[in-house]
């Protein structure tokens, strides 16, 4: 399954350099759950109570998550908090879950049996983290900003054992007359990973407390 996001934004005005990321600098991006527009899908998640653990990370390589190539030379880096992609993945999966009517709670795997489902979640939602990289390259009067996600998800109905697997892929480009890009990456990366986990919600259903594919 494949995602893809592209926007060209025009920013009218003066760019303002001041607080934009120097040669060097890591720059720490903030992700959060980017819902689609319209409520949320209550009538068949209702109820279900979902266990996201982090994911494993798999990536080719490790570290900061891309670089940014700036207009007169050199390179600054993006990453997270933490440096875990696995750990944001996660939380951003449950958060998303959250906002489509699912009882989804991010917690490390030792937590599983704990409080929060009384030891009993429905399903416990793992996977690996195979691609998350974001890159930008400045040139004269704009700022390409591309990124690439894909994770493996593996759902696991406590009830029966039965496994649900998908891949979701997502990249998406946006192309900005500025500067300063790290709201912009942040935004653009929040956006695909989060289109990318709707494809789970649209292409599974919830049979009693299990989940299915479609």
């Amino acid at each position: 399954m494949k995602s893809r996001i592209v926007r060209f934004a025009c920013y009218l005005g003066l760019t303002v350099l001041t607080g934009c990321a120097a040669t060097g600098e890591v720059v720490m991006l903030e992700l959060h759950a980017v819902p689609p527009a319209g409520e949320a899908h209550m009538q068949e998640s209702d109820g279900v109570r979902v266990a996201v653990v982090p994911f494993q990370d798999a990536r080719s390589e490790k570290g900061p998550l891309g670089t940014r190539a700036h207009l007169w030379g050199g390179t600054s880096s993006f990453d997270i908090e933490g440096g875990e992609p696995g750990a944001v993945v996660a939380r951003v999966i449950a958060d998303y879950l959250q906002h489509q009517g699912w009882r989804a709670v991010a917690m490390a795997p030792s937590q599983v049996a704990g409080p929060a489902f009384n030891g009993h979640p429905d399903v416990k939602l793992s996977g690996t983290v195979l691609a998350f990289s974001v890159h930008a390259t400045s040139t004269i009067g704009s700022t390409e900003i591309k990124v690439a996600t894909k994770l493996d998800v593996e759902a696991e109905n406590m009830a029966d054992g039965s496994i649900v697997r998908m891949t979701l892929n997502g990249t998406g480009s946006q192309t900005v007359f500025c500067y300063c890009v790290p709201e912009d990456a942040q935004r653009l990366i929040s956006e695909v990973l989060s289109e990318s986990i709707g494809k789970l919600v649209a292409d599974t259903r919830v049979e009693g407390n299990l989940l299915r594919l479609k």
